[in-house]
């Protein structure tokens, strides 16, 4: 009996070991499907993100706006999962890309930000609520669907704020335009921009000579410039002659042509920008739009004036007030004294292959119109820790200047474009200053009568210490020597592209003159936009666009092509030669046959008949098979990436469980 039991045991084992085994099988099954069903929404926070340029890693700037929300925030983003039309296909992958980038908001606002993802499909509530919200619907399909494929937010109060449409062009302001949307949420409360100009904006009375040479009055229009200003933001005045310290609600201070800073109104704008203001600076070596710059003898100030270039100074610029700047491959055409054309150099075109394309501020732009604007250099002694990058220039063929003494003079226009020489090197003409600037009173606050220190004292051997060892006078403790926080600028050399005759460009048509507009009032207001933000949304900066490459598919695709030109040639060939035949059959027939076809004629147009058919048959074929060869890869990488891996992953895991189980019973 005890042999037949002892018998019996490893035969009763052997089912046991089978059933384990299809138990754990059962298990791996069960935990893979779990964790490809379950993994994306219950483990977002645990992400990492590997891909090469970090797609999906949120900027410091947009986890510190999001992390300290006051209210909750809706998001709902309108994307179509099955979107119509083949140019819209593209799509897909971007839609994906938007996706993953709001989850991580989502996250890293912990749960203040709530994302709903709707599909638009036609007739459907979704694509109503879509049009409602006011998103920029595409013509999809010629029965007059519209495709809807963008973002609306809602606050807690129903402030809305919308992204009419992703533009995969745009993706390098992706995290920008979702996190200013935010941004608005958070505090929808209108900017406050401080102006700060000598400039009659709004407009006036000045005095002019007349034909005798005796002043007469003369009423000045305002610029249009500052009702697309007002629309956006709340412009408050502040008098530069009576400055003496800037309000704390203001958010932009725009400083336009100010000629008159009182060494108080200097020290004011100082210290604000080294508290962490942000400024948009408009200056000019000569405006032409301000009538007492045009009507100014030899030997006038026809620039900004000193104080504002000690500002500039102190923010690492090198502006030059001496020399206008042009452009002589972009010079449009203006009328002499004479009434004669006259190409200008001075008042010329910028085009996008001279902005700056990493920098989101321009990479919407299209074309910038300016008049004899001044060039702005990072100065050669930049301050550790400050960094001045140009935004766009002249040509490097066409850049040149001229003395600004010349308009001094009332010369022609005619006769200032024979003058002007370019100098075969781009004109830098606009600056974007970031970091840690130092002031421009290195001294401690101006005392009553001083004067605003000059270039040689703010730049001499003692402000070369770094910010952190600069010490305010000890009479004086509220002073800053250096930026307590990041400062931001951007700064212009010109101030005639804000006037109304430059916000238009003149192209001439069949049915006369017609005005079209350019990105002049599109540049400013998006500078005040971006500098109106906090300094998290300043800190964000365009991303790379990203498109990694399917080498195989490529390569396939440059292969089918070759084959398929291949093909058009060979039927491009055998349609001469058929012609070539064709015509010489002609030419031999007698003149009152000519319009009659041989026998041979027609079996040559038929046999050329046949074998157009033929090769666009064998055409057809090889866009058949370069169709079926993405399609195969495309099916093999979705199955390593769904199945196959994991498969893999999961019996390794088996392996090891067996193995460990083996050793086991060996051991026992």
């Amino acid at each position: 009996m005890n042999d037949t039991n002892q018998n019996m045991g490893p035969a009763t084992k052997a089912p046991e070991s089978r059933s384990v085994v299809a138990a754990g099988v059962a298990l791996a099954v069960a935990l893979f499907l779990t964790v490809n069903l379950f993994a994306g929404p219950a483990l977002r926070s645990l992400r990492a993100d590997l891909t090469e340029q970090k797609l999906y890693t949120l900027s410091d700037g947009t986890r510190n706006i999001v992390g300290n929300l006051d209210e909750p925030i809706t998001l709902r983003f309108f994307f179509p999962k099955d979107l119509m039309g083949e140019a819209a296909q593209g799509l897909i992958p971007y839609g994906e890309r938007v996706q993953e980038m709001l989850d991580q908001y989502v996250v890293a606002s912990d749960g203040m930000v709530q994302l709903e993802v709707l599909d638009p499909e036609p007739f459907s509530e979704a694509e109503e609520l879509a049009a409602s919200f006011g998103l920029q619907g595409l013509q999809a399909s010629r029965q007059g669907e519209r495709l809807y494929f963008g973002l609306v937010g809602t606050n807690s109060v129903d402030d809305e704020e919308t992204i009419g449409f992703f533009d995969p062009r745009r993706e390098a302001k992706l995290e920008y335009e979702i996190s200013e949307l935010v941004e608005r949420l958070k505090n929808p409360d209108r900017k406050v921009v401080g102006l700060v100009t000598s400039l009659q904006l709004r407009g006036g009375q000045t005095m002019v000579p007349n034909q005798f040479g005796q002043p007469q009055p003369q009423e000045l229009p305002p610029w249009p410039i500052l009702d697309a200003i007002e629309r956006l933001f709340e412009v408050r005045d502040l008098d530069p002659a009576t400055l003496t310290e800037i309000p704390e609600d203001v958010d932009v201070l725009m400083l336009v042509q100010p000629k008159t800073l009182t060494p108080e109104a200097t020290y004011a704008i100082d210290q604000w920008c080294l508290s962490g203001g942000a400024v948009a600076a408009f200056v000019d070596p000569f405006a032409f739009f301000d009538p007492d710059a045009r009507g100014a003898g030899p030997g006038a100030d026809l620039g900004p004036g000193q104080p504002v270039l000690d500002l500039l100074a102190a923010w690492g610029v090198d502006a030059s007030v001496s020399e206008a700047v042009g452009d002589e491959t972009s010079g449009q055409t203006v009328r002499g004294a004479d009434g004669s054309p006259a190409r200008l150099p001075l008042f010329f075109k910028v085009g996008t292959d001279t902005l700056d394309g990493d920098d989101f501020l321009m990479e919407s732009l299209n074309s910038l119109t300016l008049m004899s604007p001044m060039a702005l250099r990072a100065a050669a002694d930049l301050p550790d820790g400050v960094e001045v990058s140009e935004l766009f220039s002249t040509t490097p063929e066409g850049g040149g200047s001229i003395a600004t003494d010349m308009f001094a003079l009332n010369l022609d226009l005619g006769m200032i474009a024979t003058m002007f020489a370019p100098s075969g090197e781009a004109q830098p003409l606009a600056v974007r200053v970031r970091g840690s600037v130092r002031s421009a009173f290195p001294d401690g606050p101006p005392s009553a009568g001083d004067e605003v220190p000059t270039d040689d004292e703010t730049t001499g051997d003692e402000t070369a210490e770094d910010p952190e060892d600069a010490e305010a006078p000890a009479d004086d403790a509220e002073h800053l020597a250096a930026a307590t926080s990041t400062f931001n600028a951007l700064v212009f050399g010109d101030v005639d592209m804000l006037h109304e005759s430059l916000l238009f460009d003149q192209i001439e048509t069949p049915f006369g003159v017609a005005r079209r507009q350019n990105s002049n009032a599109s540049l400013l207001v998006g500078a005040l936009e971006s500098l109106g933000g906090s300094r998290d949304l300043i800190s964000l900066r365009g991303r790379e666009p990203y498109a990694r490459p399917f080498d195989r598919k490529d390569e396939l695709q440059r292969s089918a092509e070759e084959r398929f030109k291949a093909k058009e040639d060979e039927l491009q060939r055998k349609l001469e030669a058929a012609d070539a035949r064709l015509a010489q059959l002609q030419s031999e027939k007698a003149p009152e046959d000519a319009l009659l076809l041989s026998d041979a004629q027609q079996d040559e147009i038929l046999k050329f008949e046949e074998e157009r058919i033929q090769t666009r048959r064998e055409l057809r074929q090889v866009n058949r098979d370069l169709r079926a060869d993405i399609d195969a890869l495309g099916t093999r990488l979705k199955f390593l990436n769904v199945f196959a891996i994991p498969l893999v992953l999961t019996a390794l895991v088996l392996a090891t469980v067996l193995l460990r189980r083996g050793r086991r019973r060996s051991a026992a």
